[in-house]
């Protein structure tokens, strides 16, 4: 039994054990669901750059492009870490600069400053 499922079938006429090893290597994660949620959520800028990245991935795997495919998704998932990365840090300093206690004084000195003469 064990010695069956290692079977190789023999060679056609004509056919070299070299075109029987070009097996494509596995499609490489192309990052188009992640850089699409970065977009909409962290940063759109980098966001759009992974997600036009992204989308040559399969393009130029189907055509046979492979190391081009790898290359083109280690870009799509650079610039998506580095959006997200930039996205979160914006976001942590934006709550931390509007939970700061002097903020929320500067605030209500803009409110008491702008109100309108009709305020009695």
């Amino acid at each position: 039994m064990m010695e069956e499922q290692y079977y190789t079938p023999p060679l056609l006429s004509g056919e070299t054990s070299e075109q029987m090893e070009e097996i494509p290597p596995l499609k490489p994660n192309n990052w188009l669901w992640q850089s699409i949620v970065v977009t909409l959520f962290c940063c759109v800028p980098l966001g759009i750059v992974g997600i036009v990245h992204a989308a040559k991935v399969d393009v130029l795997y189907y055509n046979g492009k492979y190391s081009e495919a790898e290359a083109v998704a280690r870009s799509a998932r650079n610039w998506t870490i580095l959006a997200f990365l930039i996205g979160l840090v914006l976001i942590i300093s934006w709550i931390s600069v509007f939970n700061n206690e002097e903020m929320s004084g500067f605030m209500e000195k803009i409110m008491e400053n702008s109100a309108s003469g009709y305020n009695f």
